[in-house]
């Protein structure tokens, strides 16, 4: 008699993380495919929303990332360490890591010292890097949830370099972060004055220009009212001077302050984990690593036109509605070149476009 197959079992192919430990957010998942059943797999793309009966459930916030599946969480004003439900692990996410610095979530709490992360909670916003690996752009959540992104540059060491603020400001209108822009080391400026011009224009687009010298103290002030019972994170090249800022905001913290490199003059990553700090004047540093892949992918060239500094309401009175600002008839960008809109932001503009 021959033996009955048995109708449920099918094969197919999901994936298992491996729990790993990371220094920099590059690293933080590693993904080894297996083959699994199809059944397996469904069962877990189907729990979102944890379905046992003797949970114990807190919200939470997570704070820092200690290794992938494991974060420091604030629940209720206490820090705690929690890991991540197994079940989680297993479903379908859009980005490779299931949880970010900022995320508000649901903690079981009925098993002492074994606090784990039940449910991830909605986000407002988020902050991703984009890396390319295997023909294909991974995308890497850095910090959700937050208020506002410090845009930091510099007037000297390393060079000022409004493309990188204009990279900058369109991933915040992107994914619907408010933008500030910080100019530090104001004290080695060769010509402050051609750099405040540039960045007039930021401001009369509305974006908050704030220029500070560490060295000197100056500016921060200005910048403490605007960091005030906000959620932020600084943003920019490394080297700019945002551990020093921040030091001087809050001196407790101690951050560790970088030397610019003698070869390229760029700066040296100092953040090597993500981790949000509670200012004493209210509200939150989300410290991220130096983010090495700006954050716009490929998927993201559609949405430059309409986000890029100054062109949102000019876009809007183009005659095409997918105008691309570069060779179309009555193009209110290409009307007004020149005049509202500088050479040079136009031709950062175009290389921004070309690189994706």
């Amino acid at each position: 008699m021959n033996k009955k197959k048995d109708k449920f079992v099918t094969t197919g192919k999901s994936f298992k993380l491996k729990n790993v430990c990371f220094e920099d957010i590059d690293d933080i998942y590693d993904i080894e495919e297996k083959e699994q059943s199809k059944t397996f797999r469904r069962t877990y793309e189907k729990g979102e929303n944890s379905q046992k009966n003797d949970l114990i459930l807190k919200r939470g916030r997570i704070t820092e990332m200690r290794t992938n599946y494991s974060y420091t969480v604030n629940i209720e004003g206490q820090d705690y360490p929690c890991s991540l439900s197994g079940r989680l692990k297993y479903l379908d996410y859009e980005t490779h890591n299931p949880v970010c610095v900022g995320d508000y979530v649901n903690i079981d709490i009925h098993e002492k010292d074994n606090y784990r992360v039940e449910e991830i909670l909605s986000r407002k916003n988020g902050l991703s890097r984009f890396i390319n690996s295997a023909n294909m752009q991974k995308e890497i959540m850095i910090v959700s949830n937050v208020d506002q992104i410090i845009i930091t540059n510099s007037c000297a060491d390393p060079v000022f370099n409004p493309g990188l603020i204009d990279r900058y400001i369109c991933m915040a209108e992107i994914y619907g972060i408010d933008a500030v822009v910080c100019i530090n080391k104001t004290d080695l400026a060769e010509d402050l004055d051609y750099i405040k011009e540039v960045c007039r224009y930021y401001e009369e687009n509305g974006y908050p220009v704030i220029f500070t010298s560490s060295h000197l103290k100056q500016g921060i002030e200005q910048l403490k009212e605007i960091l005030r019972d906000k959620d932020s994170v600084f943003t920019g090249h490394s080297g700019t001077g945002k551990s020093s800022i921040i030091n001087i905001l809050e001196p407790n913290l101690n951050l560790k302050v970088g030397e610019i490199s003698d070869m390229h003059r760029k700066g040296q990553h100092t953040t090597t984990t993500s981790k949000m700090i509670k200012w004493s004047f209210g509200g939150h540093l989300i410290d991220t690593p130096g983010i090495k892949t700006l954050g716009l992918s490929n998927n993201h060239k559609g949405l430059i036109p309409s986000h890029f500094p100054g062109f949102t309401k000019l876009y809007e009175q183009c005659y095409f509605q997918n105008c691309s600002h570069t060779h179309e008839e009555h193009c209110a960008v290409l009307e007004l070149l020149g005049d509202k809109i500088p050479q040079d932001r136009y031709d950062s503009y175009l290389r921004i476009m070309e690189s994706l």
